[in-house]
């Protein structure tokens, strides 16, 4: 793993910057799930839709209890949550994670989750 680009990928992520996310998914010195998977948590917490598309299939969005989509959800990012609950769960949320969401925020979960089920 080359941490330089590891560092690259985790940045564009965070930037939504999905040019640089193309070449690096494919580089065979870059471990997308790795690193705790910072990458997707990156792209759900700033709220980037397409980067946490193209992500989904590479990492384990239940990682952390899922803590893409808390990240994502608490921050009232709708698209990363659609795209996020499907493949996440909320089981493993302790009740102050649910507490610190806003009662919009655990709407939108709660009606993606009816949807997705």
């Amino acid at each position: 793993m080359n941490l330089k680009k590891q560092r690259m990928l985790h940045d564009a992520a965070w930037d939504g910057r999905l040019d640089i996310l193309l070449s690096l998914v494919v580089d065979p010195d870059v471990d997308v799930a790795g690193q705790h998977l910072c990458t997707l948590m990156h792209a759900a917490h700033r709220g980037h839709p397409r980067a946490v598309e193209l992500l989904l299939p590479l990492s384990d969005a239940t990682a952390h209890r899922s803590e893409a989509l808390l990240r994502a959800a608490s921050r009232g990012h709708q698209r990363c949550v659609r795209l996020l609950v499907p493949v996440s769960g909320t089981s493993g949320w302790c009740p102050h994670e649910w507490d610190a969401l806003s009662p919009a925020a655990r709407r939108l979960i709660e009606t993606h989750q009816r949807q997705s089920g």
